[in-house]
């Protein structure tokens, strides 16, 4: 929580956070804490309040360490005697390294920095003119200067121990308190959910340590990915992560797979192919299985790249890799075989348009339509998820006593496609009556204006667009396109064409390609769906003039 103190707040604001958490944690996992952990939450607990204070502003901080004569908080009295608590309480540490830092240099000014040579170099040279980072480089691992006094700077302890509760509260590390702060201000409206309908998202302690585990290997990996060796990448990667696959809680296992498939990309990316085919061979994904795919064809083991492309092909539903799988095998029986999506593309209708709309390609042809005497708009994803979240919305939140763990979820952790089919029947029958289906979507626009739902766009909402295509699509293929959304909303809510148009009778949707940009595979799909269902539909290859 680094960013400008917000107005009107509390004054301890991050303190009314943590609390919250900590009251949440009690609640929810006091039988499942260790006793370290159930440690480090008495010992702050007992904390006088001020030093709570400090140290949450410590901890809060991305920086490691901290020049003590330059603190300065209004709401913390006595400063000093604050650090000496926490140092005594085992809160805080001094610096007790006999050399300089990496971390510790990182917070201090350049000017700082120039002064510290001078005082260890012999050199009658300046080092005004170096940069900071090779400044840092000349002070690492030098003894300290007699200017640098280490009882000046501290720096927080046990932050694993309060990351550790922010990660129970939010059910992932890759959150923290800064949600409180960004909710409170108005940038986010969640939907409201009582304290007491919260359930725990771990319910063992099993689920605990495995998400623990792979979130502080993932963060290592992300941290260290631009220093490691990838031979030591992966000799990590097996030694830590893998060794808990026979035995990983059903909880973890989407985070297991979507480190494998990253570290496996940054292995191919190094050109490491058969040490990253050896990481994909162990992930169960689709996307893990097309990237094996993708390797074996590299490293000419053609027909074991046939045989999993062949696996793919009758067992995978995502859109994007089960194209890729049959386009492969298309090509390997005919080395002639153009990619479906080439071949799309070099058949698509060709526009001429200004050059000064290049970075804007969508732009440059809503304004070739308009000039048509076309009503022109950028549509793509957006039009079709309001459609379906506006319908959809009392599905979506029936129960907040389910799948809610904390109050800043966009939507609950349960599958909720399946919460109730025949409402959901119920409401796509709604698309038979025009005037009814927006007055119902409406209702619920009014009602939860700005409110985050996973499908609905408050930013680029556009009623004209909605009322538009409710009235030109015809209803059998709107109900079919929605459905076939909600059924795979993880692969089938994009991919849509980028424009709609209409002029009189006359509508379509448009998907504009600038001459070098690609048909990607889902967009493929919602191509030749939409055309199947009669909806007029086009691709545009773009020309500058």
């Amino acid at each position: 929580m680094e960013s400008a103190e917000p107005s009107n707040f509390s004054p301890t604001y991050y303190w009314d956070y943590f609390q919250y958490v900590l009251r949440y944690v009690d609640k929810h996992y006091k039988n499942l804490l260790n006793p370290s952990e159930s440690e480090f939450i008495s010992s702050f607990q007992s904390l006088s309040f001020s030093g709570q204070c400090l140290y949450l502003r410590l901890s809060g901080r991305s920086v490691t360490w901290f020049n003590r004569s330059q603190l300065k908080y209004a709401e913390i009295d006595s400063l000093d005697l604050v650090i000496e608590e926490l140092i005594s309480k085992g809160f805080v540490g001094e610096y007790d390294a006999t050399v300089f830092t990496p971390a510790v240099l990182q917070v201090l000014t350049k000017h700082a920095c120039v002064n510290l040579i001078k005082d260890i170099s012999t050199s009658k040279e300046s080092f005004k003119a170096l940069s900071k980072q090779a400044l840092v480089d000349l002070l690492v691992g030098q003894p300290l200067s007699q200017s640098f006094q280490t009882s000046d700077w501290i720096k927080p302890l046990q932050l694993e121990m309060y990351h550790f509760c922010s990660f129970l509260f939010f059910g992932s590390k890759n959150r923290d308190l800064k949600e409180f702060v960004v909710r409170d201000l108005g940038h986010r409206q969640y939907v409201e959910v009582a304290e007491d309908d919260f359930q725990p998202y771990f319910t063992t302690r099993k689920e605990i340590d495995d998400k623990w585990q792979l979130s502080l290997w993932r963060e290592w990996f992300y941290e260290q990915q631009d220093q490691l060796d990838p031979g030591h990448l992966k000799a990590s990667l097996f030694e830590s992560i893998i060794p808990m696959a026979h035995d990983l809680s059903e909880l973890a296992i989407p985070a297991y797979e979507r480190l494998l498939f990253q570290v496996g990309r940054f292995l191919e990316r190094q050109n490491y192919l058969p040490d990253a085919l050896e990481v994909f061979e162990l992930a169960g994904s689709a996307q893990a299985l097309e990237r094996r795919v993708r390797i074996l064809a590299k490293l000419k083991r053609i027909d074991e790249a046939i045989q999993w492309a062949e696996f793919g092909q009758l067992h995978v539903e995502n859109p994007t890799e089960l194209h890729f799988f049959q386009d492969f095998l298309a090509r390997q029986a005919s080395k002639k075989q153009v990619k479906q999506v080439t071949g799309r593309l070099k058949k698509a209708a060709k526009i001429e348009i200004d050059g000064s709309y290049q970075g804007s390609v969508e732009q440059g042809l809503i304004d070739y339509y308009a000039e048509q005497g076309y009503y022109s708009v950028f549509s793509e994803n957006g039009v079709w998820k309001n459609i379906l979240g506006l319908l959809t919305w009392e599905l979506i939140f029936t129960d907040r006593s389910v799948g809610f763990h904390h109050p800043f979820q966009y939507a609950p952790t349960i599958d909720f496609t399946q919460v109730n089919p025949e409402r959901f029947s119920e409401l796509m029958d709604l698309l038979h009556d025009r005037s009814q289906v927006l007055a119902h979507m409406r209702s619920v626009a009014e009602q939860h204006q700005g409110v985050i739902n996973p499908l609905v766009d408050w930013v680029y909402f556009n009623w004209e667009l909605i009322e538009r295509v409710l009235e030109c699509v015809e209803v059998n293929a709107l109900q079919q396109v929605l459905t076939l959304m909600w059924s795979r909303l993880s692969t089938h809510a994009k991919g849509f064409p980028d424009l709609f148009i209409k002029r009189g009778d006359e509508y379509a949707f448009v998907e504009v390609k600038s001459p070098n940009d690609h048909l990607s595979a889902i967009q493929h799909f919602w191509h030749d769906s939409f055309a199947e269902l009669g909806i007029p539909v086009s691709l545009i290859r773009v020309v500058w003039k």
